[in-house]
């Protein structure tokens, strides 16, 4: 199947003094069109546009494998307000749901037209805190059904000076397509979308971060000269735990970042193999995000 190309969105973090996040009354905005699902070589994504003038707010929910987990991310002028790069905040789905945990947000802007982008990060569609397993992030710890998904009609981003509540109206449809596109993006892959989802375990890392950043030689430019990114990526993992391909699935300004980091770990990271469901070695995939921060 081939999937229409869809232009990887430029992330550039901002850098700046350290000052308050943006400080405005709380705002309800309703939505003013319908949920856009663009289909990626790697990625699935809904979006949608909600308010008027400096006030609207284009809510993207990205999708990097099958998963009950979401990146949330807004664009919107009022973001531009924030002058720092990162800023606690609080990202609750609902209604009735319980309120989400405060973590950190990081403040940016995207595109050619660089756009003021608030990037929460991936967060549970019922707000539930994500428990590491003792393979770390290897097992789905969570399940989601559809009339939970259905349920889902608000979300509220919650800062220390702010609420802003957006009227999703029901994410059942939405996050039905998702899920299509997210079964056709692993057959896309070379896999079985069904036998990578009963997994008995997931391709799992034996070796840390550190071990894998000892093969860098140099620090990037990039990274030097001020700029810094949120690297997501997939490697492809063999039945000996070896990973044989990386992909790039977030696209950034600083191209030799993404070349270093798939660089690092390809020639660092080793891992268990995935399981089946009878318990053997089989090949599958390893989705991260690497961040590189500069100094301000």
């Amino acid at each position: 199947m081939n999937r229409p190309a869809v232009a990887c969105l430029a992330i550039l973090l901002s850098l700046g003094s350290a000052a308050a996040a943006w400080a405005e009354a709380d705002a309800v905005l309703e939505p003013k069109d319908k949920w856009v699902l663009n289909y990626a070589n790697d990625s699935c994504r809904l979006a949608r546009t909600f308010g008027e003038g400096d006030e609207q707010v284009v809510l993207i929910l990205d999708q990097f494998q099958p998963a009950d987990r979401v990146d949330v991310s807004l664009v919107g002028k009022k973001f531009a307000r924030a002058r720092v790069l990162k800023v606690p905040a609080a990202t609750s789905f609902g209604p009735d749901l319980g309120a989400g945990k405060f973590s950190d947000a990081l403040i940016g802007i995207i595109g050619a037209d660089r756009d003021p982008i608030l990037m929460m990060g991936a967060r549970d569609l019922l707000n539930r805190p994500f428990v590491k397993g003792p393979d770390t992030e290897t097992r789905f710890v969570f399940r989601t059904t559809p009339e939970q998904e259905a349920a889902i009609k608000e979300l509220q981003i919650r800062t220390s000076t702010q609420t802003l509540t957006l009227h999703t109206q029901s994410l059942g449809q939405p996050l039905a397509a998702m899920r299509k596109c997210l079964k056709d993006l692993v057959r896309d892959w070379g896999f079985d979308p069904e036998q990578q989802a009963a997994l008995k375990k997931r391709a799992a890392p034996i070796n840390t971060p550190t071990e894998w950043v000892r093969t860098m030689k140099a620090m990037p430019r990039a990274v030097l000269d001020g700029q810094s990114a949120v690297i997501r990526f997939r490697l492809m993992v063999d039945p000996q735990g070896k990973p044989t391909q990386c992909f790039i699935q977030n696209a950034t300004l600083a191209a030799e970042i993404a070349k270093t980091t798939c660089d690092i770990l390809l020639k660092g990271a080793r891992f268990s193999p995935a399981l089946d469901s009878e318990g053997k070695a089989i090949a599958s995939y390893y989705i991260n995000s690497m961040r590189w921060l500069s100094s301000p």
